[in-house]
């Protein structure tokens, strides 16, 4: 058994990503309840971890709970779908930033969510923090 934080698994999940041989994708570390499989990981972080991470099956964020992780998922679900209909971002007129509009969305969502969520226009992914731009 390992005490890492979520920074410790975030980097360990960033890592690991960028050593999968070709074909082989991070949601195979995903469980169904989306937290990660410690037992593929145990080899790169030298044991198991203490506390239970849960991860975005389509973003791969790291979260310390389950709800967070399907929240985003379900955000990136919906905005997706929206690009895909409607050819354009589910941001408010004039958002610079990239801020989601959940009233453009409401359709695709089961829930509304409380927090904010941003989306990068250039990699197409949702997050809570704005996209920086370079």
């Amino acid at each position: 058994m390992k005490d890492l934080d979520i920074n410790e698994m975030r980097q360990a999940i960033h890592k690991l990503a960028s050593t999968l041989p070709i074909g082989i994708s991070i949601r195979s570390f995903i469980n169904e309840d989306r937290s990660i499989d410690y037992e593929l990981l145990k080899p790169m972080l030298k044991g198991v971890p203490v506390k239970t991470y849960y991860m975005s099956r389509e973003t791969y964020e790291v979260f310390e709970d389950r709800e967070t992780a399907e929240c985003m998922d379900q955000v990136q679900l919906a905005v997706d779908l929206y690009v895909k209909e409607q050819g354009k971002w589910p941001v408010a007129e004039g958002d610079s930033r990239g801020k989601i509009s959940y009233f453009l969305i409401q359709n695709y969502l089961r829930t509304i969510p409380e927090e904010t969520m941003y989306v990068d226009k250039e990699q197409g992914l949702v997050s809570f923090s704005p996209p920086t731009s370079d």
